[in-house]
């Protein structure tokens, strides 16, 4: 038995694509496996195959992306596409799926008086959060306390979480990634503070 022999289709595809892509061509072990399970001819015409599934996939996303730009309903973008391969309940999962995926990263990436307020509360209560927090952590663990500079990774790492959970919205939005900086600027302050007047 040969290295291929338990992949599965799809990942002998994904293999046989890889080394030709990067190689210029396949090796002949998998060649071997390709010809055990049927002929060249069928594997590359199954490759083919697949390549016309995946462009006119491609074609579909790019056409409800230009929809959902016009600001058309889901409904009146699946009113208007169509196609010649994919089958009408693959199409409309596909709307279904897409669409949602490009209204929640429009969604996200927006920055509206809504977003600034919660990442400004944000900030406050995810700075006092995380500092307790290390403040906690140094108080049971002191000899931490040489690396308390170090800790401000784990602080914006809980500042994001914080405001992330607050704002309903990741780091690629603006305000947030803002936010997040700014808390734990504010637990560089807490921690100088500490450190002097302790």
């Amino acid at each position: 038995m040969g290295f291929y022999s338990n992949f599965s289709e799809e990942d002998l595809i994904e293999s046989y694509t890889n080394q030709v892509d990067h190689q210029g061509k396949a090796d002949n072990e998998i060649l071997e496996e390709i010809l055990r399970r049927s002929s060249l001819e069928d594997f590359l015409n199954k490759i083919k195959t697949k390549n016309l599934y995946q462009n006119e996939k491609n074609r579909l996303i790019r056409e409800i992306n230009g929809h959902y730009v016009n600001k058309r309903s889901k409904q009146e973008c699946l009113s208007l596409i169509s196609s010649t391969l994919l089958s009408g309940e693959s199409i409309r999962l596909l709307v279904n799926i897409k669409y949602d995926q490009i209204h929640q990263n429009v969604e996200n990436l927006k920055v509206d008086s809504k977003t600034l307020m919660y990442s400004f509360v944000g900030t406050i209560v995810a700075s006092i959060i995380s500092s307790v927090i290390i403040f906690t952590i140094l108080y049971q663990f002191s000899f931490l306390s040489v690396f308390h500079f170090s800790l401000l990774i784990p602080a914006y790492i809980i500042n994001y979480w914080v405001i992330r959970l607050i704002t309903g919205k990741t780091r690629v939005n603006l305000a947030v990634f803002i936010a997040s900086f700014i808390a734990t600027l504010l637990n560089c302050v807490y921690f100088i503070f500490l450190i002097n007047y302790s």
